[in-house]
């Protein structure tokens, strides 16, 4: 007959339960529940209780295998607002509010005096929105496993809910992270009050599978094309997690997925860090003789930037892994080595933080640079037509991704006759052949007076009306229109201008708009409106949208940059 348990260490008594083997993918190995003390009388009649809820959970289970209900909205609300409560209280204990945030910024002031800038994760641009999801899904994931309570069905009406609040608990904790890291100790975050759940809706799940790994990844492959769209986006995202797939089997061999465990996720970052970054020769080399190589010849290693992607590529076919019921964890994350490695890519980066945006000096010397200030030059390699002039300046009044705008079709005309630029409609996707970063960034945005000044519409109305705006930008394999524009706007500026920066070359006119509207008063919310970021410094800021007039109003703070006569002329 089923007895307590009582530890070994603590003598706290607890009910442990062996899970059926069709419920595991569902509840994991054991029901466990914690009696509460250390008095056996006591605990023997608790332990009556607690056995009376494993049984209801086994049934809630099979119910649900049977096709019963899902999790309802009022327990997914409760449960992420649960989580929220735990981990705000987990970060006043700790004060480790830096683990939620992102660094912006760091270095010394003219006393000498070390400071560090971080941004909460909603606002920041270099965390993606699908790396916030897959967050708040190990949140969610985690929460619910400590209940004993599986996850509802991959692409249920429960699991986009849960989705949504745990994403949005997961915002709000990071802006009150922010809050506490800059001092503010007055802050109240909203912490519902904890209800009970009877969590009476539970989510299938399939029986173990011995799959391997590349096995593993062609089902992640099919469900992220399905969940994601066969776009460009994700056929890259496919592409490039395939090849780290196939480094990882190299580096650590092939054995089913359910024994890829914390060790050799260990294993498997040690030997990244082992192996070199470039070198004569290396691309024939398979990954033993790359590390090899790398020993012998002293070559430079893979940076820390890189381990962490690799590693990110790793845990998202292992966390569809463990969704799919095929892993009881996933041991980048359980093992606390996705955190490692991004806390050694922060690190390193605030060691060699680069300045991301022009400088003013910079900004006059482009824009007065040969393109700009000489009628009909161009460079003599790779004819872009009229993209060579219109497209840095593009990146510079509207703060959008090269891509963004290498791909658009028109100028559109909206309230109050204002121009603007539609990024991107539904139709232009419709093909796959064009696409955004994150749904976010699908916006419309004013022009700014100076690209009409400099003649933008004029240039509009001299290309076909059913093509590009810019129709001597071609795609590369890979379906980027702009991705050969960049090499060689890089190279202009290196080469001919002899322009020595930190700047991205395109990516940098995305920081400099930040930090004009900035100096300029462009409230955040507008500059978020123009530029496609969450803007998740209040939850509320998720609903509406912001009016074209505003946001034309707004953009007339921003400065204008130096031209000529003949410039303007030969646009």
């Amino acid at each position: 007959m089923a007895q307590p348990f009582r530890h070994p260490d603590s003598g706290i008594f607890y009910m442990r339960r062996k899970v059926p083997a069709e419920l595991l993918a569902a509840l994991g190995r054991e029901f466990k529940r914690s009696l509460k003390t250390m008095d056996p009388a006591v605990a023997k009649a608790r332990f009556a209780a607690a056995w009376s809820e494993s049984e209801q959970a086994f049934a809630r289970a099979r119910a649900e295998l049977d096709g019963g209900s899902a999790l309802s909205q009022p327990e997914i609300q409760q449960l992420a607002a649960q989580w929220f409560a735990e981990e705000v209280r987990r970060l006043e204990k700790t004060k480790a509010f830096s683990s939620m945030l992102v660094e912006r910024e760091s270095g010394r002031t003219d006393g000498g005096e070390a400071y560090t800038i971080y941004d909460a994760l909603g606002r920041s641009e270099d965390v993606e929105e699908a790396e916030l999801s897959a967050w708040a899904v190990e949140a969610a994931t985690a929460a619910l496993r400590a209940r004993n309570v599986p996850l509802p069905i991959r692409g249920s009406a429960a699991d986009l809910q849960l989705r949504a609040a745990f994403l949005e608990r997961l915002v709000m904790l990071s802006e009150f992270a922010l809050k506490r890291q800059n001092g503010d100790w007055l802050f109240r975050p909203d912490v519902q009050a904890e209800v009970a759940l009877s969590a009476h809706g539970l989510a299938p799940r399939k029986e173990r599978q011995s799959l391997k790994l590349l096995e593993l990844f062609e089902q992640y492959a099919a469900d992220k094309t399905l969940t994601d769209s066969n776009s460009r986006s994700t056929r890259k995202t496919i592409s490039d997690y395939r090849s780290i797939v196939r480094r990882f089997i190299e580096l650590c061999g092939d054995p089913p997925v359910h024994q890829i465990d914390r060790a050799l996720i260990l294993t498997y970052r040690s030997k990244l860090a082992a192996t070199p970054s470039k070198g004569k020769g290396v691309r024939a080399l398979s990954a033993t003789q790359l590390i090899e190589k790398g020993a012998a010849e002293n070559l430079p290693k893979l940076g820390e930037a890189t381990i962490r992607n690799r590693l990110r590529a790793v845990s998202a076919v292992l966390s569809f892994g463990v969704r799919q019921g095929m892993l009881d964890e996933n041991p980048v994350i359980a093992g606390g080595h996705g955190r490692a490695a991004a806390k050694a890519a922060t690190k390193k980066a605030s060691r060699t933080r680069k300045v991301k945006d022009y400088t003013k000096d910079e900004l006059n010397r482009i824009f007065t640079s040969p393109i700009f200030g000489v009628a009909g030059w161009a460079p003599p390699r790779a004819d872009f037509g009229r993209a060579w002039y219109w497209l840095p300046l593009l990146m510079f009044y509207t703060g959008a991704r090269r891509e963004e705008l290498a791909q658009l079709s028109d100028v559109r005309v909206g309230e109050e006759g204002i121009n603007y630029l539609d990024i991107l409609d539904a139709q232009d996707e419709a093909d796959g052949d064009r696409g955004v970063k994150t749904e976010g960034s699908r916006r419309v945005i004013p022009l700014h007076v100076d690209l009409i000044e400099r003649g933008f519409l004029d240039y509009r109305d001299t290309v076909p009306a059913d093509g590009q705006l810019f129709p001597l930008l071609k795609p590369n394999p890979a379906g980027y229109y702009g991705a050969n524009f960049g090499k060689r706007w890089a190279e202009y500026l290196r080469v001919t201008i002899g322009l020595k920066t930190t700047a991205s070359p395109s990516h940098g006119f995305r920081h400099t708009f930040k930090t004009l509207c900035r100096a300029a008063g462009i409230p955040e919310d507008v500059q978020d409106a123009i530029t496609g970021h969450a803007g998740t410094a209040r939850v509320s800021r998720g609903y509406g949208r912001m009016p074209l007039a505003t946001m034309a109003a707004e953009l007339r703070k921003f400065p204008t940059m130096p031209y000529s006569a003949a410039s303007a002329a030969s646009s």
